[in-house]
């Protein structure tokens, strides 16, 4: 029998607060690679719903132009400071480097803390529902702790100080502000696309992987996209494939001996590898 909860009990050493970076590295990285992957690209949906967001984001026309670029950037400078840590050369140029990019916009703090919350909760949420295993309260609590300094070093202000009261920002908000405009429509179709150019040109495939990515929403989101009710049978067949996946990661399938690397595995935009300050807009 494979010893699946090795990470875990090595996560369950370690302080929530003071390990964070550590432990958020040791989760995503060995027993959730894929996992923290779809649901930080859910978290980029959640963000366009808001109508002063996305109309930055369309306005500049980057996912348009360049939207796999974007796409591979922002998940290259999270992944620099998860994989390598906040303090570390690396991941103090990252830091740099996204707070230059975000000078370039007026972006309102509100937005700004409200991007952060999805990077806590998407992860968690994607995990109680398709996780092999469920995420402890310590690993919950490292993944606020790591963004909660995050939001801090990018000189967001009002940042809540317990993971309740995030947590009751981030709902209220959403609750308050998702609003479907014609930026978040055209935002969100041209990310869509982005998706659809990794798939196959097979007839019939493409709608199964737009209406099984619109099922994994929920309907405040999905009306703030401007994205149909999914097909049932999609539907139903995309939360059995997962859950299937999910049993079998966990009863079947070997843990990773080695971690998961999001910045050093092939990347389209970057081929030949990167360097940090070319990441973002130029």
């Amino acid at each position: 029998m494979f010893n699946r909860l090795k990470i875990l009990k090595q996560i369950n050493e370690l302080d929530a607060e003071k390990d964070a970076q550590k432990i958020v590295f040791l989760a995503g990285s060995y027993d959730f690679p894929q996992d923290v992957e779809i649901s930080l690209a859910i978290s980029f949906f959640r963000t366009f719903a808001i109508p002063s967001i996305s109309k930055i984001l369309n306005t500049t026309k980057r996912f348009e132009s360049a939207g796999q670029k974007r796409y591979d950037d922002t998940a290259l400078i999270l992944a620099e400071f998860i994989e390598n840590g906040l303090d570390s050369e690396r991941g103090r140029g990252a830091m740099r480097r996204l707070n230059q990019i975000h000078k370039e916009y007026d972006i309102k703090n509100e937005d700004f803390l409200y991007t952060l919350t999805t990077f806590i909760f998407e992860p968690d949420r994607w995990n109680q529902k398709f996780g092999w295993r469920k995420s402890t309260e310590k690993e919950r609590l490292a993944n606020f702790y790591l963004w909660k300094r995050i939001g801090k070093m990018m000189n967001i202000k009002n940042i809540p100080e317990t993971y309740e009261e995030m947590l009751e920002f981030n709902l209220k908000f959403e609750k308050e502000k998702f609003h479907r405009t014609k930026d978040s429509e055209q935002v969100a179709l041209a990310t869509m696309k982005i998706a659809s150019s990794r798939i196959p040109k097979i007839p019939g495939l493409e709608y199964l992987v737009y209406h099984a990515v619109y099922s994994l929403m929920d309907k405040p989101l999905r009306e703030a996209m401007g994205f149909p009710k999914a097909n049932p049978i999609v539907a139903g067949l995309t939360y059995t494939v997962l859950k299937l996946r999910a049993f079998f990661l966990r009863y079947f399938w070997p843990p990773r001996k080695t971690p998961y690397y999001v910045t050093k595995r092939n990347n389209p935009t970057y081929p030949n590898g990167y360097l940090i300050e070319e990441l973002g807009p130029h």
